[in-house]
């Protein structure tokens, strides 16, 4: 048997990518999709039969591996070829995805809990918002100060901003907290959330307050609502759980 990788360009993988993502159980965040979409994609053949799809993000970090059903019973073999291309060394893998987790667990040296990945509970009852706090989308105006109250929490914020991703919480005209509203690449109508309560307004409910109004906003624009956390970010996950979403998902990561 002859399996070799077809490197190929990211427009030619992204409609297989997006219809494997909708066969999962659960959504990916926009971390772990940043991943998928800055990695260097290869076709999997076998005997020039094409069979399915791998993928590395910085040559090292295994971030997808996917077979047709009727390859399926070839995955140990194909995926012991996939840790030889580049410089494999290790493997992100969401819990949703059976087939790529199952294989990245085979023979691994060590694993690290690495993210959860949250979606909306249905039905779930949000504690009542902190009085007198008022949520706007951010303009220009709004950077310098965004700057100086969390740094860089956000990346390439100019053209977040521009792209109105980034919301203000306010309470008396003071931003006490800043959310955002990230559009998936790869999901056909879902967008990540996340937000920042500034230092000294933490733990007055203002992050669960900013989650609530985030997923307000994108139930008006008929999107999912997804979110992730680093794993051991302990009060982002309650802010998450508080505003009324879980996770049956994990982010791992397997080194080999």
């Amino acid at each position: 048997m002859n399996i070799r990788f077809q490197s190929i360009d990211l427009p030619e993988i992204k409609p297989a990518l997006t219809a494997h993502l909708l066969t999962l159980a659960s959504p990916i965040d926009s971390f772990f999709e940043d991943h998928l979409l800055q990695a260097h994609h290869y076709r999997i053949l076998v005997d020039e039969a094409d069979v399915g799809w791998t993928a590395l993000h910085n040559q090292r970090l295994i971030t997808h591996f996917s077979l047709a059903a009727p390859y399926r019973h070839l995955g140990q073999r194909v995926f012991a070829q996939v840790r030889k291309l580049e410089q494999a060394r290790e493997a992100y893998v969401p819990t949703c995805d059976e087939f790529f987790l199952a294989h990245a667990l085979d023979d691994y040296r060590l694993l690290e809990k690495q993210a959860y990945f949250f979606q909306v509970r249905p039905g779930a009852q949000r504690p009542p918002a902190p009085s007198g706090l008022t949520h706007r989308r951010a303009c220009n105006d709004d950077i310098a100060q965004m700057t100086v109250l969390i740094g860089d929490f956000f990346d390439r914020v100019e053209w977040r901003v521009a792209d109105g991703q980034i919301y203000v919480a306010e309470r008396d005209s003071n931003p006490v907290g800043y959310g955002a509203i990230e559009r998936s690449t790869l999901y056909p109508a879902a967008a990540s959330i996340g937000m920042i309560t500034v230092e000294a307004h933490r733990n007055q409910g203002v992050g669960a307050a900013i989650i609530g109004a985030l997923l307000d906003e994108c139930a008006r624009q008929q999107l999912t609502a997804i979110a992730g956390c680093w794993y051991y970010n302990h009060f982002s996950k309650q802010t998450l759980e508080k505003a009324g979403m879980y996770s049956q998902t994990r982010l791992l990561k397997v080194s080999y």
